[in-house]
């Protein structure tokens, strides 16, 4: 197999694995990341995951505040490949056109489902049965790329966009190197996506994670699971805010109790914080009370948590 010289661009910790992937087979001389953050109590600059990687390899790192200011660096390199992941930013045609052989994006959906920023946080709250990984050659659109390779998954019933995106990180690395071989044969397949069959993946806020107990439990129950670890589900008790997490159990209940109102936990909800939905009911296995650390929701209603007959909510 050829060894390629490769240009790698992304920021999350999602990126290392494929980072990881690449450096032993392939040489990576360049990596371009996000500029390293504050955060914090204590406002201490955090290194980006992907840059931290990068220095353990011993890979040059830039971190420009736009992708284009890295083009001088990227023309004087020239390298084979340009490998995106999870990078934040479009990139201009200047950029793409970089690498000889082209730029390659790894994007965590099937496409041509779930373009744009958050596909797996999508894939668990549109209740799909399976999702993936694409690698596909970049153009100047969004996620609109010709297709080499897919692999698929499915989702499991206790998916958590933080449990998924581990799991296609893994799946990424193990897609990308049959990518970079093809690429290097030069036999890599083009095919091009049905824009037609497209969905959208939007970018997700905090104000997403605001549950509206009037909607079904199934509905709530996948907004839990794929919103975790963010921008994380949330609701209020009291007028203090309240965080809730997975294990879930959807129920039914056909009873009178208005939305948000936590009821009495069946035997197979023993321990879990058990509320009333517009239909059916979502017991709920981990919570995290304002200025609290996540905990059981069993040890949450053992101490200040609320009783039945209590609005969440409200």
């Amino acid at each position: 197999m050829k060894r390629l010289r490769l240009a790698f661009a992304g920021t999350p910790a999602i990126a290392r694995p494929c980072l990881a992937a690449a450096a032993a087979e392939h040489a990576v001389e360049l990596v371009i990341t996000q500029p390293d953050r504050r955060a914090g109590r204590g406002c201490k600059l955090i290194r980006q995951p992907l840059a931290a990687l990068a220095d353990e390899l011993g890979v040059p790192v830039e971190q420009p505040e736009r992708i284009a200011e890295a083009l001088p660096s990227l023309r004087e390199l020239a390298p084979d490949v340009l490998v995106v992941l999870a990078y934040g930013q479009l990139m201009p045609p200047e950029v793409l056109a970089a690498a000889p052989l082209g730029a390659v994006n790894l994007h965590f959906s099937l496409l041509p489902a779930l373009r744009g920023a958050a596909p797996i946080n999508w894939a668990i709250l549109n209740g799909l049965p399976q999702t993936g990984v694409t690698s596909m050659f970049m153009d100047q659109g969004l996620d609109t790329g010709d297709i080499i390779y897919q692999k698929a998954t499915p989702l499991g019933s206790q998916e958590t966009a933080g449990s998924l995106a581990e799991r296609l990180a893994e799946m990424g690395a193990q897609l990308l190197l049959p990518t970079l071989e093809a690429i290097a044969a030069g036999a890599a397949p083009r095919q091009p996506q049905d824009s037609a069959a497209a969905t959208w993946a939007p970018m997700l806020g905090k104000g997403d994670g605001l549950l509206d107990w009037s909607l079904p439990a199934d509905e709530l129950d996948r907004r839990v699971r794929g919103l975790d670890p963010w921008p994380g589900a949330h609701t209020s008790i009291g007028g203090a805010a309240l965080r809730l997490f997975a294990p879930t159990l959807v129920l039914p209940h056909d009873g009178d109790a208005l939305p948000g109102t936590v009821l009495e936990p069946p035997s197979e909800a023993s321990g879990m914080l058990c509320v009333a939905c517009g239909s059916g009911a979502l017991a709920l296995g981990a919570v995290q009370a304002a200025g609290k650390r996540r905990m059981d929701a069993a040890d949450y209603l053992r101490g200040a948590g609320p009783g039945p007959g209590e609005r969440l909510g409200s």
